[in-house]
């Protein structure tokens, strides 16, 4: 926020970074409410970030020092959030649960900073960190496509899996129900001239 003021840019250039400042209080607040810290080191933090934006928005604070850090948050967000993940998911073969429409719309949100760095202000800085990140956010977007056809293709070789002992089951069936049943009662009856020799034998 401080460097785009400095440069004179307009608001619009710049205004989602406002946001995500405001969105970063929040957190930090949230955090040291349900950390149970200490009530001393809160103040301290406070204090401390209070004091460190009042100064980068104050004119002491030279422009170099302001070109710095804007130039350390490409380093900051490629080694911090995105190179990590990117090796995590190499090392494992997969993305895990990573989600691609989130993946997409970070891919989609860097082009736009990207276009409309080049069209209202043209600061080679600023679009450096924005081509970084769009190219960091378009391998995990690959990531996580690779990790969504995988398994799309092992849940359709599960299912066939599953699909052939149960269709042997229904061929076996079926076979059994073709077979012709023997009718009942259809014992062979014992031979006369038997039963007349077994009667005379016991007598």
């Amino acid at each position: 926020i401080a460097y785009n003021i400095s440069q004179g840019y307009g608001f619009n250039t710049f205004g989602e970074v406002v946001a995500c400042w405001a969105q970063d209080i929040v957190l930090i607040a949230l955090i040291f409410r349900f950390s149970n810290t200490k009530k001393w080191i809160t103040a301290a933090v406070c204090v401390g970030v209070t004091l460190s934006c009042v100064w980068l928005l104050s004119p002491y604070c030279s422009p170099s020092v302001l070109a710095a850090l804007q130039a350390s948050n490409i380093v900051t967000m490629a080694l911090g959030s995105r190179l990590p993940q990117i090796i995590l998911n190499m090392r494992r073969g997969n993305a895990g649960v990573l989600s691609v429409t989130t993946c997409l719309l970070n891919v989609a949100g860097n082009a736009a900073r990207i276009f409309t760095t080049i069209v209202l202000t043209g600061d080679m800085l600023m679009l450096g960190g924005f081509l970084s990140q769009g190219t960091l956010n378009s391998i995990l977007l690959y990531q996580s496509l690779t990790t969504a056809k995988q398994q799309r293709t092992t849940a359709a070789a599960d299912g066939t899996a599953a699909a052939e002992p149960a269709a042997a089951a229904d061929a076996t069936a079926a076979a059994a129900a073709a077979q012709p049943a023997s009718p009942a009662g259809a014992r062979k009856a014992p031979d006369a001239a038997a039963v007349s020799g077994l009667d005379g034998y016991s007598s």
